[in-house]
């Protein structure tokens, strides 16, 4: 049987949080954030905003600063709300593989969000349904999660995270 793959997987070694759901319509408790920048009210630019770039760069800094305290309360709410830790041994477009110290049942639905970068904070959220586990050497249990809800948004930062992954793995190599 030939396996054909939507999405480029790869190896990795990420944080991410995860709760389980009753079924695969439950409502998904995780909204994105728009990325720094991408929406904000300041304009880019020191003059469209009509004031010294000296002043422009300060306000500039210390919105970042006020972001990342934000980002850091949110994460703590964020456990709250999804209890399970999860580290993410691979992830693609379609799923994730992961360990957890909480035992998971094969086709449990879970939304799981997936801490793709600290600084600046960049995450994504899906639902998904356990597919498979495995026992590995160490003792551990690796499970597949297959997602089966994902907002597009958080679907492009996961593709994104994926080609600059391999982008990176490439340059490395070209100095080995």
């Amino acid at each position: 049987m030939e396996e054909k793959r939507a999405f480029m997987r790869i190896p990795t070694r990420l944080t991410g949080r995860l709760r389980l759901l009753p079924g695969p319509d439950d409502m998904q408790v995780y909204r994105e954030t728009p990325y720094p920048g991408s929406q904000g009210l300041c304009p880019h630019d020191a003059r469209e905003a009509g004031m010294s770039e000296g002043l422009f760069s300060l306000l500039c800094s210390i919105n970042t600063k006020l972001d990342m305290l934000l980002s850091m309360q949110s994460r703590d709410e964020l456990s709250a709300d999804f209890p399970v830790a999860v580290s993410i041994v691979e992830i693609s477009g379609a799923g994730i593989r992961f360990t957890t110290s909480t035992e998971l049942a094969l086709e449990q639905y879970v939304e799981t969000v997936i801490d793709l970068s600290r600084f600046p904070l960049r995450m994504a959220g899906a639902v998904g349904r356990i597919i498979r586990q495995e026992v590995r050497e160490d003792g551990s249990t690796e499970y597949a999660l297959d997602f089966t809800r994902i907002r597009e948004r958080d679907l492009e930062s996961i593709v994104q995270f994926v080609f600059q992954s391999q982008r990176d793995d490439l340059r490395g190599k070209k100095w080995d």
